[in-house]
């Protein structure tokens, strides 16, 4: 509807300022379906906003332009704002209409790193948050128009690989996953709580790390033996886990094969300027004029750090997709790291920082506190959606007495995937939340599973309407019966693009998640006093159904946004 206005206003009215004109929902206590303000318009024109207001009123109802009468049933000025009031017809068209999709970003290519695993413990809550935000952010670029390239980082060398690694060649006595009967993942990640454990004992385990990292990187070969195998453990683990979650990279690099690309760097860096070599060696940058401080690029004893490798991994991908953007999504702990990252890369004339976004958030603790992976207080990512589905698997019996097992397993991991992915979304990026895994797997209440059960209620009456999820309807032929009723949910379907663009353009998922709640509860208000199958006449039912497709639609193309599915059954 929004654009069928500013169609006609950049042909009646004034065609380079019809951009500036801002839309949003009319203010609470005021009357009308869409409400347009010019503040942004009135500071350019220096013309009060109420003065710019009349004169597009008088272009949409004056009886100069009959088209834009078909559109506009009342336009009324209050304070700053013009209030739209719509034709029932024409608007009813427009949002049955409405797309599921948009060009915003349409021609651009982005490439969004998300998860980044450590080598040395199980995926664990916090990487969840990842997750969700790595899914969500990708699938709305995607659906803004962009081609979209999802890469991991899987972090497999270091000081903290090599924890685990010495902690098993102390006291591991031969042992496997397959003989101890755990998850590979989380037995690698015991080893590594054990290090800690044993460090604070003995400290020289220390110095006995930072030997053994020399040691890795120089290609010992009974150390490199022993990482391989551990590596291979840690990640068998977790691909298990990515698979349950849904969650699917196009190329996973890996920071054993490319450190050394990024240690090139490193050295010519030195050579043209940028970096600079204290007297033990070790190789810096000094960004103090930022308002930074002195960083370290590569340490005195040759061995490369975190920072090293993203040098180069960034060089790489950006050869490899040319992309218009690369997007990290990294937990905001990591700010001052990307900071740096991003100025070397422009200083070393590689990149510039206008390609880059980190995509920080805050971290997420537990009821009980923070998480601290090295003294093993964490909620293993396994571990959380076990119990998630154990919830929703007794639930579901308890809903569907008739139900088979497979079927009952197959959705109870579902509602799970929904439970886990909603909650964590449903608080803005860069706060810091608490997961409470009983609010989250609710059936009721501001959760995925009550947007999944009302998907398998609108549903359940489209199979007893005897209809596909496709209705034989065309209502700018035939007509619609919908009144004033509908109104409130044609209103909230004709928003779904514009939350879509600033979704995406904000990369912030929170606004989609806000906005299918809205959605699914004005659904609910409608549904609770408007009957569908059995509606007065037989084109208002066939109305109603058209809707309620239209509702349906957008809910399970929002949800599939974040990465849940609709089941069957709840």
């Amino acid at each position: 509807m929004q654009d069928a206005i500013l169609e006609f206003l950049s042909k009646h009215w004034d065609k380079e300022n019809v951009s500036k004109i801002q839309f949003s929902p009319v203010p609470k206590g005021q009357s009308g379906d869409l409400a347009m303000s010019f503040f942004e318009l009135s500071k350019q024109l220096k013309r009060s906003p109420t003065e710019i207001a009349e004169e597009i009123k008088n272009v949409l109802v004056g009886a100069k332009y009959r088209s834009a009468q078909e559109l506009i049933d009342k336009a009324e000025i209050i304070g700053p704002y013009l209030n739209l009031t719509f034709q029932l017809n024409t608007f009813f068209i427009q949002v049955f209409k409405t797309p599921l999709k948009s060009n915003l970003f349409k021609g651009r290519t982005v490439v969004v790193e998300f998860s980044g695993p450590n080598t040395n413990k199980p995926l664990h809550l916090g990487h969840m948050r990842n997750h969700a935000l790595g899914i969500s952010v990708s699938n709305l670029l995607e659906v803004a128009g962009a081609t979209v390239h999802r890469v991991n980082i899987i972090n497999d060398r270091g000081v903290h690989i090599c924890k685990s690694m010495l902690a098993y060649q102390r006291w591991g006595k031969g042992e496997t996953p397959e003989l101890t009967g755990e998850k590979p993942d989380t037995f690698v990640g015991r080893y590594y709580v054990k290090f800690d454990q044993e460090a604070k004992k003995d400290e020289s385990l220390n110095t006995e790390i930072q030997k053994m990292l020399v040691q890795w990187e120089a290609g010992d070969k009974e150390v490199r033996a022993l990482w391989k195998k551990m590596s291979q453990w840690a990640l068998s683990g977790h691909k298990k886990t990515y698979e349950r979650q849904g969650i699917h990279f196009e190329k996973e690099y890996k920071e054993s094969d490319h450190y050394e690309y990024g240690v090139e760097f490193a050295r010519k860096g030195v050579k043209n300027g940028v970096f600079q070599t204290r007297e033990d060696g070790t190789i810096f940058i000094d960004l103090s004029d930022q308002g930074l401080d002195q960083k370290v690029i590569l340490r005195a004893d040759g061995t490369a750090i975190y920072l090293t490798q993203d040098i180069g991994l960034a060089k790489l991908r950006f050869d490899e997709f040319h992309p218009d953007e690369m997007i990290y999504v990294v937990a905001d702990e990591q700010n001052y790291h990307f900071q740096v990252l991003f100025l070397c890369l422009e200083k070393l004339g590689l990149l510039e920082s206008k390609n880059l976004y980190h995509l920080g958030y805050g971290l997420v603790n537990l009821p009980h506190g923070r998480m601290k992976s090295r003294e093993g207080i964490v909620v293993d990512a396994d571990t959380l959606m076990d119990e998630l589905s154990e919830l929703a698997l007794t639930e579901i019996k308890k809903r569907n007495s008739d139900i088979s097992e497979k079927d009952a397993k197959r959705t109870a991991e579902q509602i799970m995937n929904a439970a886990w992915k909603f909650y964590l979304l449903s608080t803005s990026p860069k706060k810091t939340m608490t997961f409470n895994p009983e609010e989250s797997i609710a059936f009721e209440g501001a959760t995925g599973p009550y947007l999944q059960y009302a998907g398998v209620r609108m549903k359940s009456i489209f199979k007893k309407a005897g209809l596909e999820l496709e209705p034989k309807f065309n209502p700018e032929k035939q007509g619609s019966a919908l009144g004033t009723a509908e109104k409130p949910l044609g209103i909230k379907i004709l928003e779904f693009p514009n939350v879509l663009n600033r979704a995406a353009e904000t990369k912030n998922p929170t606004y989609l998640v806000t906005y299918l709640l809205e959605l699914a509860q004005t659904w609910s208000s409608y549904y609770a006093e408007n009957s569908i199958l059995n509606a007065e006449t037989e084109k208002l039912k066939t109305s109603r159904l058209t809707l309620a497709h239209k509702v349906y639609e957008i809910l399970e193309t929002g949800l599939d946004i974040l990465g849940i599915e609709i089941p069957e059954v709840m």
